[in-house]
């Protein structure tokens, strides 16, 4: 298969892995240590931390929704010697049924992804993740109550 491929296949699986709580298909997307850049959504600062930390977090909220779809457009991809560079749009669904929600259930975040992909031995692997001119509508205290649900063992994953 061609490099181009393997890249934007890397970049879609992203998406479909965080939807399907695949947590250790999403560990190997990334190199040991990633780069995570959420400023334009949460403010802060840029993390380097290692993956396993990334998924992690993830895991600490992801869950806490009743659904999410990530849903990720067009890649673009540019090569280096040494990276391939990927931006896509990306819209995000974040959905918590719960009665006492109804009509403020859903968190849309839109923007694009940017990412820094390198080369590991036959398989490229995430370096550096951002989301960039993020936008978000619609009850912005979702992720709280996602982790919120999550700790109080109400998560996706954890429900029959």
């Amino acid at each position: 298969m061609d490099e181009r491929f393997d890249v934007v296949n890397r970049v879609a699986a992203l998406g479909l892995y965080v939807d399907a709580l695949r947590w250790n298909d999403l560990l190997a997307l990334f190199t040991s240590k990633v780069v995570v850049d959420y400023t334009s959504l949460f403010g802060g600062e840029a993390r380097q931390m290692t993956r396993e930390d990334l998924i992690t977090d993830w895991q600490a909220f992801v869950p806490g929704f009743t659904r999410t779809q990530h849903v990720i457009g067009a890649v673009h991809v540019t090569f280096t010697q040494r990276f391939a560079y990927a931006e896509a749009p990306v819209l995000a669904s974040h959905v918590v049924k719960d009665p006492a929600l109804e009509g403020n259930d859903t968190w849309l975040v839109g923007g694009r992804y940017e990412m820094q992909i390198e080369k590991h031995a036959t398989e490229w692997c995430i370096r550096a993740l951002s989301l960039a001119g993020a936008w978000a509508e619609g009850n912005l205290d979702l992720p709280r109550i996602a982790t919120h649900r999550v700790q109080e063992g109400l998560g996706r994953d954890t429900l029959s």
